[in-house]
């Protein structure tokens, strides 16, 4: 998949955000996630949404604030700043840099008119796709920062945590598509991510490079699935008139 305008104008809005992360950041508070909370009876399939919204939601506040403490932190500020400069002096080295997530392969919608032409079944089997896709990165993630020297408890408990959340979330959306689609046999063909030897490299501005881009690459993608899902959700109660709000 690559930058479309749509995609490029989101990178754009990103590093913005990457700049502001320089001067300020809003407090974010992450909600909590209940599992009791799901009503499996009556209307089942919208308390699974909200239920994975909720998720999603939540791993969208940790991401926040782990991006917030990488840019604030002397463990990697110092660093992350100079790749945010460095992007704002080449606009052509950041969009080849950034257009390389490994998610970017997948054919996903990017207008209201292509998202009216895909199944809601097949609509999940993209948020499905996703969120499976980044189940080995976080592993590595929340790895490699366990082993880094100088790594802030709050960095790598936010990690732990965005794992844990995306794998109730595969869970999650796992059992909506059950549920509109009983017995539908699942994808095993996901996204690979190939980062590894860049995010393990000895060459410390390579290692924080992968990470500095791994966490943009996943705050991308934590959008899409939680606009995805909001999308889907708002369809299942309010039918086309949800078609009416761009992406």
């Amino acid at each position: 998949m690559l930058l479309s305008l749509t995609e490029l104008s989101r990178l754009g809005i990103l590093l913005l955000l990457s700049v502001s992360n320089l001067v300020q950041w809003e407090n974010v508070t992450s909600a909590p996630i209940d599992d009791n909370e799901i009503d499996y009876g009556e209307g089942s399939l919208k308390a699974l949404f909200d239920h994975s919204i909720k998720l999603s939601q939540t791993s969208n506040d940790l991401m926040m604030e782990m991006r917030k403490l990488f840019f604030s932190d002397v463990f990697s500020s110092k660093i992350f700043k100079k790749f945010v400069l460095d992007f704002l002096k080449d606009k052509k080295y950041m969009v080849k840099t950034l257009n390389c997530c490994h998610t970017f392969s997948l054919n996903t919608p990017e207008t209201v008119e292509e998202a009216r032409h895909i199944s809601f079944e097949d609509f999940l089997k993209i948020i499905l796709s996703l969120v499976h896709a980044w189940n080995n990165p976080l592993h590595h993630l929340v790895t490699e920062l366990g082993t880094m020297k100088g790594t802030p408890d709050a960095i790598l408990s936010r990690a732990k945590g965005i794992e844990n959340l995306n794998s109730k979330l595969l869970e999650s959306v796992n059992m909506i598509l059950s549920t509109v689609h009983p017995g539908l046999k699942q994808n095993e063909k996901y996204p690979v991510w190939t980062d590894l030897a860049s995010l393990q490299a000895a060459d410390e501005e390579r290692h924080f490079f992968a990470l500095y881009k791994l966490l943009y690459c996943l705050r991308v993608d934590m959008y899409t699935i939680d606009l995805y899902l909001k999308h889907l959700r708002c369809v299942l109660v309010n039918g086309d008139i949800c078609y009416s709000v761009e992406f």
